[in-house]
């Protein structure tokens, strides 16, 4: 969450030049409030310094400041000279940033000079739903090559090529599948076949997906969804910690996934596998896992942050299931089903 607050003019005391700031602040709390309030932000130059001071009515963490001289459309690389409350966990109340301009550098040329402080994200925040806890896993942004040119048995695999190049924002992706208790704290109801709280919630549509989330919004005031095509597939492939593995986690399935050889036909207790390099369970997989995307084609195009094509035969099933072979449980193999349709081994994971 970026919240941007308009500043009084930057008071001048040894510099000719007076400068209009705007203070952009990313608020986050590691119990995920999402609700960090900045209050009474200011800026403005001492000798050779540009303090920047700003209020929180909770503890937050605050990572690396940027410098815009363009009014917030384009940005420099993290600022190195800074002291005071950044790069560090602030507790609530009033702090201060120290940028020493001179020992930087930095050309301030502009007329509207913008600074931006961003949070220090954490790498799992926890999130209570009537008496049910769940875990969300930060996912930094980059760059990856989604699909495969040829699969790993050397083969081309028509629906996962041309590899392309994606970039991605961060995001956070659910620790595990939506369990069943988390199904039932939301909904009320459990439309499960294989009943248990912390088994994989299954015999969901991709309706049935969206019904769920709103409702989780609602009580959570937060925008939970189902991640994109692209989102699951960099996550399952370990983000920017990725060792290349063919499964979610590892080279060996049995490491890490339920599928046909050892599901005996049911599902089980999420987590209970190896996780993957950021810590994710059962990516590879237990239950197919819905994601936001309609079906289509791969292009050799490069994406940025792509949300799949407007309309397709089915919406996008990822990560295989108790029911697939090997071959199917792979971070790159894809299939699709209608939105309407649910099955006792599809299930769901979150996206934030």
């Amino acid at each position: 969450m970026i919240r941007k607050f308009a500043l009084a003019p930057l008071r001048k005391n040894n510099m000719k030049r007076i400068y209009t700031l705007f203070l952009s602040l990313v608020c986050f709390t590691a119990v995920c409030s999402f609700g960090q309030t900045v209050r009474n932000v200011d800026a403005y130059q001492e000798g050779k310094n540009i303090i920047i001071t700003y209020d929180t009515d909770k503890a937050g963490s605050v990572g690396d400041v940027f410098c815009s001289t363009d009014g917030g459309r384009t940005w420099g690389a993290p600022l190195k000279q800074v002291t005071g409350d950044v790069h560090k966990a602030v507790k609530a109340g009033k702090h201060r940033i120290t940028w020493n301009v001179l020992a930087e550098a930095y050309d301030l040329k502009g007329n509207n000079i913008c600074f931006k402080v961003e949070e220090m994200m954490a790498s799992v925040i926890t999130i209570k739903v009537n008496g049910v806890s769940f875990d969300m896993v930060r996912v930094d942004g980059g760059i990856f090559n989604m699909g495969l040119d040829k699969g790993f048995d050397n083969k081309a695999v028509t629906n996962e090529s041309p590899a392309h190049s994606v970039t991605l924002d961060g995001y956070y992706i659910g620790k595990t599948e939506v369990t069943q208790a988390l199904w039932q704290a939301v909904m009320g109801t459990n439309p499960s076949n294989f009943k248990g709280d912390n088994l994989p919630v299954e015999n969901v549509s991709w309706k049935d997906c969206q019904e769920f989330i709103g409702k989780l919004n609602v009580l959570t005031n937060k925008k939970f969804r189902l991640p994109t095509e692209a989102e699951w597939e960099y996550a399952a492939r370990g983000g920017n910690k990725s060792r290349g593995y063919k499964y979610a986690g590892s080279d060996s399935i049995n490491d890490v996934a339920w599928y046909d050889m050892n599901g005996e036909e049911i599902t089980h207790p999420v987590a209970s596998k190896q996780p993957n390099e950021l810590g994710i369970y059962d990516m590879t997989g237990n239950v197919y896992e819905w994601c936001s995307d309609w079906y289509g084609i791969y292009t050799d195009e490069p994406q940025t942050n792509p949300q799949g094509p407007t309309t397709g035969p089915g919406r996008i099933i990822r990560g295989g299931s108790i029911d697939d072979f090997r071959d199917a449980c792979t971070s790159t193999s894809r299939d699709n089903d209608d939105p309407n349709d649910c099955d006792n081994d599809m299930g769901l994971r979150l996206a934030l």
